[in-house]
């Protein structure tokens, strides 16, 4: 039982949406039984998060996470990893719903597709180099934009100096996901 082995299994408890998430962290380096290792270059382990969430009303609703894993079997390692892992998702994923309206994008051609994901992530991290200038949402910052484009993008881009590129790269790179 992989509760039992040491670094295999990590519990923890905090509050969230107004009630309690459990999070159980399962981490074992038994790989031999997979089939496809050999397409796994790296991997050492396959991890599990399940989580329960408690709701204020009571109710509780349950899912499970799986993980292909290039770490070695350590439960706060691989905490670490999967919130950090999620924390980047949810932030990009969102950002590009919800900025961009990703999910109603319904480019056909692959490269059309793949291309447009590419300029919308290169739109994105300019958005966040200046969101700190304007002091809006990247949402409105994209509706000024729409308002007097030729202004705004001038505005825009001559915030994008070398100083404030790299101050944001520093605090992108020293900090969790917000």
């Amino acid at each position: 039982m992989i509760k039992k082995k040491e670094k295999c299994y990590k519990k923890a408890i905090e509050p969230e949406h107004g009630g309690s998430v459990t999070r159980e962290y399962y981490i074992t380096e038994d790989t031999g039984w997979y089939s496809e290792k050999k397409e796994w270059e790296n991997l050492c382990s396959f991890g599990m998060v399940h989580k329960t969430l408690k709701k204020p009303d009571g109710s509780c609703s349950t899912e499970a996470r799986y993980y292909i894993c290039s770490i070695k079997a350590d439960a706060d390692e691989f905490e670490r990893a999967a919130r950090g892992h999620w924390g980047v998702e949810n932030n990009l994923h969102w950002q590009m719903d919800f900025t961009f309206r990703d999910d109603k994008n319904k480019s056909m051609a692959k490269t059309g597709a793949k291309n447009l994901q590419i300029m919308k992530k290169i739109a994105m991290s300019i958005l966040r180099l200046v969101k700190e200038s304007y002091k809006i949402s990247m949402n409105r910052i994209r509706y000024e934009l729409s308002l007097d484009f030729e202004n705004e993008i001038e505005r825009m881009l001559s915030m994008l100096n070398t100083d404030n590129i790299k101050k944001a790269l520093q605090s992108t790179g020293s900090s969790s996901h917000k």
